[in-house]
């Protein structure tokens, strides 16, 4: 099975370490640590439904991976937020997912 495919329950739900996660996030600027639990990062997008359609491929690849961000639309900016709740933390399937959101985005 596909890294893409693996739902939240095939993986250890455990918080990366301080420095997995600053490794991490040098690999991708984009996303800013915005608390103790939470990283982020704001999209641009030209016009409004850029923003909403990105927004609803977002939720839908969330939904195949049962692991779900907090996505915030504000006219030409998406926020997403993201968070592992069991593990109270980031772990190495926020990483995961936030490549490919950056991804998606790029397509």
């Amino acid at each position: 099975m596909s890294d893409k495919h693996k739902t939240e329950d095939q993986y250890e739900m455990v918080p990366l370490s301080q420095k997995k996660l600053d490794e991490a996030l040098k690999q991708s600027p984009e996303w800013q640590k915005v608390s103790e639990q939470w990283i982020a990062r704001e999209y641009k997008f030209d016009n409004y439904l850029d923003g909403v359609y990105f927004a609803k491929e977002i939720g839908e690849y969330a939904e195949e991976r049962q692991h779900h961000p907090s996505i915030k639309i504000d006219y030409k900016k998406v926020t997403i937020k993201i968070s592992s709740w069991r593990a109270k933390g980031i772990t190495e399937l926020d990483i995961e997912m936030i490549k490919d959101f950056d991804s998606i985005y790029e397509q």
